[in-house]
């Protein structure tokens, strides 16, 4: 009884062990911008992305300068094959940075994406789409007065990551 007590145990431990392909990574992101990320597995299926780096946004009130996203996500496995390991994410984020004119970025969003992890290499690949909404926050001796403005908008950005795991 207590061998087949400890095969269980052991079994139980071995898929535990198994089901997490990685605890941290850090690679490139590219989408509207390039920068790095990082990422980490805070508890069985929730990680932590944190990035940094030059991005762009496609809206009416536009910036580019130098960003960080964070984003707490929920994720899950899709399918696992002998080779491959694809997980889906989805999540919320918030972003900050300073944009190029001398401007400030703040605002929140969604994320959801994909992820692809290669059994026999340490690497990872995601593919993902953020919806999220912003201000830039524009000093008002920029534009001839004084005070702070800000303008609003929608943005969103498809990205594609790649990541060493370890």
């Amino acid at each position: 009884m207590k061998k087949i007590l400890t095969l269980c145990v052991a079994m139980v431990m071995a898929v535990a062990v198994s089901a997490r392909t990685y605890q941290h990574s850090v690679g490139m992101v590219a989408g509207l911008g390039i920068g790095a990320q990082y990422k980490t597995m805070v508890m069985e299926n929730f990680t932590i992305l944190a990035e940094f780096g030059y991005f762009t946004c496609p809206s009416n009130v536009s910036y580019a300068g130098a960003i960080a996203h964070g984003v707490f996500a929920y994720q899950a496995n899709i399918l696992e094959s002998d080779g491959i390991r694809l997980d889906y994410y989805a999540g919320g984020q918030v972003k900050s940075g300073y944009g190029n004119g001398g401007y400030g970025v703040i605002g929140v969003g969604a994320a959801g994406g994909i992820e692809a992890n290669m059994h026999n290499a340490p690497i990872a690949f995601s593919f993902d789409f953020r919806p999220g909404y912003g201000c830039v926050l524009i000093p008002g001796t920029m534009l001839g007065g004084s005070g702070l403005y800000a303008g609003h908008m929608f943005d969103y950005s498809f990205n594609l990551g790649v990541r060493y795991t370890f």
